[in-house]
């Protein structure tokens, strides 16, 4: 008799690692965290992303704010520039000189009246219940 040298292989136990359904559904759970995960990331990128670009204006703007005080630094010894900004700012004029200033009428700006209505907002719909309770509350 020849002998079987072949191990009998068994057939329920479990070979592959990701033949389990509780592995399975524990990979698809991870997934699905790592997916919302990385969508709050994005978000909160793209939120310091505008923040970052608000700063680097206001930064762009106050240096321009910056440079224009410093000319008018450099430039507080003359005589003419004193005296443009004596009339522009300051409202003031050289003795017996005659000013002339025009004063323009007002203008009154108009209210629309034609205000859209989101019919389907939940808070519309409360607000028009609460007209209607606080009509029947009054008779």
């Amino acid at each position: 008799m020849i002998a079987n040298s072949k191990k009998k292989q068994k057939t329920g136990g479990s070979d592959n690692f990701f033949a389990s359904p509780f592995i399975k559904i524990f990979l698809v759970i991870i997934v699905i965290f790592l997916v919302f995960a990385d969508i709050s990331v994005y978000r909160t990128r793209k939120k310091l992303n505008t923040q970052i670009d608000s700063l680097k204006e206001k930064i762009a703007e106050i240096e321009e704010k910056n440079n224009k005080l410093k000319e008018g630094i450099t430039r507080a010894d003359d005589k003419d520039y004193i005296e443009k900004i004596a009339r522009e700012e300051l409202d003031l004029q050289i003795q017996d000189e005659k000013v002339v200033s025009f004063i323009m009428p007002e203008t009154k700006q108009t209210e629309e009246t034609n205000v859209s209505i989101n019919y389907w907002n939940p808070r519309n719909w409360l607000g028009w219940l609460n007209n209607i309770v606080a009509g029947m509350v009054q008779w």
